[in-house]
This record gives C-alpha cells, sequence and structure tokens, in this order.
C-alpha cells in the first residue's frame, strides 16, 4: 500500500514507511475528537510503567511509541485489504472516499479505532506531545535528515531489544 522510501531492512524499512501512515490516522483521529475510554480502575495499572517510560528520553519514547503503532497498524492492514480485495488507496484513512462504497463504513470504522488507539499509545501511554511525535516524523521523511534519523532509529530498536 505505500511505496518504500527507506534503505533499510524489509521488515523495518515498512515499518518506517508505515509510521508515516499512522501519523496521518492519528492527526484525523484528533481532528476527530476521537479519544479512548480508560477507567480510574484500569489506569492505575500502568503507573509504574509510565514512570520508568518518563525517565527515558524523549527519543527513546517515540521509538517505542513508533514500534507499537507499526505492531498495532499491521492486523489493521491486513483487515483493510481483505475488505478492498487488496484495493486499498494508499494512505487509506486520509483517501476513504476512493474506497469501494460497500465496505467504506467498515474502512472507516477501523481508521477511526487505529486514531483512537495511536492518540492512547502516543500520547497517553508514552507521554510525547503532538509537536514531539510529529517533529521526528518530519525527520523521517525529509531528504536531508532522513538518512541520520533511520541510523538512529535503527540503533535505538537494536538497542531496546525491539529488533536484531
Amino acid at each position: 500500500m505505500i511505496n518504500c522510501v527507506f534503505h533499510l531492512p524489509a521488515r523495518l524499512n515498512k515499518m518506517l514507511a508505515r509510521s508515516l501512515v499512522l501519523g496521518t490516522l492519528s492527526t484525523l483521529g484528533l481532528l476527530s475528537g476521537f479519544t479512548p475510554n480508560l477507567s480510574r480502575q484500569t489506569s492505575h495499572l500502568f503507573d509504574s510503567a509510565a514512570y520508568a517510560q518518563s525517565q527515558e528520553s524523549v527519543f527513546t519514547r517515540y521509538v517505542r511509541a513508533a514500534y507499537e503503532l507499526e505492531i498495532t497498524r499491521r492486523p489493521l492492514d491486513e483487515e483493510v485489504k481483505r475488505l478492498t480485495g487488496g484495493n486499498a488507496p494508499s494512505n487509506v484513512c486520509s483517501n476513504v472516499d476512493q474506497v469501494q462504497a460497500n465496505v467504506r463504513d467498515q474502512v472507516r470504522g477501523i481508521c477511526a479505532g487505529f486514531a483512537t488507539q495511536r492518540k492512547a499509545i502516543v500520547y497517553d501511554k508514552y507521554k510525547l506531545s503532538q509537536d514531539e511525535f510529529n517533529g521526528f516524523q518530519r525527520q523521517m521523511i525529509d531528504p536531508s535528515t532522513r538518512s541520520e534519523m533511520e541510523a538512529k532509529v535503527n540503533a535505538e530498536l537494536k538497542r531496546l531489544a525491539l529488533i536484531k
């Protein structure tokens, strides 16, 4: 669905390229006012993890968030492909009107759900501001910073043992 623009291992390349789609989906979710509903009862389960993450650098939290978003996005992407018979437009959530009418509402629902998940992951779980997350995303697509940023992200993913 997305043409790869990075020169990294295929798996990481797909993850990074698709994280751009996640940014678009997240923005749509935020603009639409979708928010997760975490009750007070369940939110305390994440207190220790949130404290540990707050001790990490902004960059490390970005890498963790981008990785988790990619893991979350993959099955949703497969579901969209299944619904559309593999004929989903590039950046499907920004182009949902190009999806076949008979599955458009289902795809729109998947996009809205992902936007909600993105907000929960990026802003709530990893405590990144929109400017922080989007700043790193811009560096990933800017030709003048892409190579350096890819190397840093790859090294951090390895350091965190998220990839080999």
